[in-house]
């Protein structure tokens, strides 16, 4: 039995890397686009790159090791039933439940790195990069690049014509965001600064209209500075527990940590579904991994989502008991009965 458990979880260990690594890399990836489209908004140094990133490998691995199972464990049965191996072994007296006990550690194991990720780590991570977004764009200087439109400082939609080592040239600042109140600026050409507190855009030789009321109010100036406060104020982080808290009375935050919760114990449905539609007699039925991978992800992700947008204690139990159910007999009529 040693070495029939050795070759299982040799078997296992190749199949999950061949399949994290990729996932990995790919949601990696993904993310990283996530954090260029921040640093177009902020100047960030290579260590804060860094770290920011950092900051979200809890959220990469909630999304990459259930589904690196799911693939890992329908290859590796789906193989296995190809090649004759399980007819092999339940030929020598192993008995399909024996097999699967000898990845139920793995599982549980997994399982508990979920919850740790998902329900400790995911929080304080999150606070995390709120607060370093919030201080990052408090100590950003202002970045505006010409010939763009949807740019914005404080209430106003800027654009401006072209940049060099003086500043801007030819800016445009309008504010429609009072309906009763509109302005408009022009000017020759602008430069911007922060000094720790708040960022200051000031105009050069320009013209101004203002209109209220009915009433257009126009002026000419030399110099005119415009001021964006950022909102930033510190403060510290909940633990886990006062983080979830909320999900007492919040119905969006109750949701999330049900969904967290499902897919924490999603590994312990994963296993015996694997199983249940992985091992197949060869000598009647061809390969169906892609199948399996589908159904698997299926079952899981669509209870989860669901219970994710209901936020609802009663949707939880209710499919948590249907993925019970629809487990234990799909395992048990194709293959308890059967071999």
């Amino acid at each position: 039995m040693a070495e029939t458990r050795h070759f299982l979880l040799q078997a296992f260990a190749r199949k999950f890397l061949i399949v994290f690594l990729p996932f990995l890399l790919i949601v990696s990836l993904v993310f990283l686009i996530q954090i260029s489209i921040l640093s177009a908004r902020i100047n960030l140094e290579s260590g804060e790159l860094l770290r920011f990133f950092s900051y979200l490998i809890p959220e990469i691995l909630l999304y990459t090791i259930p589904f690196a199972l799911i693939a890992a464990l329908a290859n590796l049965f789906t193989s296995l039933s190809e090649e004759n191996e399980l007819i092999a072994l339940f030929a020598l007296g192993h008995r399909p439940i024996d097999l699967l006990k000898q990845y139920l550690l793995i599982t549980i194991l997994l399982s508990a790195l979920l919850a740790v990720l998902s329900l400790m780590l995911y929080p304080q991570m999150k606070q995390k990069i709120q607060i370093f977004k919030e201080r990052k764009l408090a100590e950003a200087t202002l970045k505006i690049s010409p010939n763009k439109l949807s740019q914005s400082f404080g209430d106003y939609h800027v654009y401006v014509a072209a940049r060099d080592e003086k500043g801007y040239r030819d800016i445009v600042l309008f504010d429609n965001h009072d309906r009763t109140r509109q302005r408009l600026f022009l000017a020759r050409r602008a430069t911007a600064r922060n000094d720790g507190k708040r960022l200051a855009l000031t105009l050069y030789d320009g013209t101004g209209e203002s209109e209220e009321d009915g009433k257009i109010e126009s002026l000419r100036y030399r110099k005119l500075t415009v001021y964006q406060y950022p909102r930033f104020s510190e403060r510290s982080y909940l633990n886990f527990r006062r983080f979830w808290e909320r999900a007492a009375t919040d119905r969006h935050q109750r949701g999330k940590l049900l969904y967290f919760i499902f897919i924490s114990i999603s590994p312990l449905f994963i296993l015996p579904l694997s199983a249940a539609l992985g091992i197949f007699n060869p000598r009647y039925e061809k390969n169906r991994a892609a199948a399996v991978i589908f159904f698997n992800a299926l079952l899981i992700y669509v209870p989860a989502v669901l219970i994710q947008k209901s936020g609802s204690l009663t949707l939880f139990a209710l499919l948590f008991t249907a993925e019970v159910l629809v487990v234990t007999l799909l395992l048990q009529r194709k293959v308890l009965k059967r071999f």
